[in-house]
């Protein structure tokens, strides 16, 4: 037969009851903080992970910004370059159009001063010719001996 002690049972029925305290006055407790830390942590992490899904998306915007934006700027330079181009164009035919009324007016000035010239010599030749023929009625000798001295003596006389 078997000889049961009685301590035997009462340290076992002491630790149930010990465990079953334990169980609901400890690890109960303990469990519920656990899981609610373990719930806060959950949560710290989806929203850690929403805000990086967001920066994410922020970012790709922003990406997406800047290369409208670097292709607004380069259709602004093209612009600017093209514009600059036509005015460049602008102020080089203009310059050839007022350098060619330059030479025009130029040119006119040269063939006015010419004929100028020309008729204050026709008028200087005729003075000339007349003082010769004063001269030579004035001697009333016209021969081509006295023309020709006369001719020069002018001639040096204007020089």
């Amino acid at each position: 037969m078997l000889n049961l002690n009685w301590s035997i049972i009462w340290t076992f029925v002491n630790i149930i009851v010990l465990f079953l305290l334990l169980r609901i006055f400890l690890f109960k407790p303990v469990m519920k903080i656990l899981d609610k830390r373990a719930g806060e942590i959950k949560k710290t992490l989806d929203d850690a992970e929403t805000k990086k899904n967001e920066a994410a998306e922020l970012k790709a915007q922003y990406a997406e910004e800047l290369k409208a934006a670097g292709t607004r700027a380069d259709a602004i330079l093209k612009e600017a370059t093209d514009n600059a181009k036509v005015q460049r164009e602008k102020i080089i035919d203009k310059a050839k159009k007022d350098a060619d009324n330059l030479i025009k007016t130029a040119e006119k000035q040269i063939e006015l001063d010419r004929q100028q010239t020309m008729k204050e010599m026709r008028s200087q030749i005729a003075d000339v010719a007349l003082r010769a023929a004063q001269k030579a009625m004035e001697n009333d000798d016209v021969s081509e001996s006295s023309i020709s001295s006369f001719l020069r003596q002018v001639g040096e006389s204007d020089d």
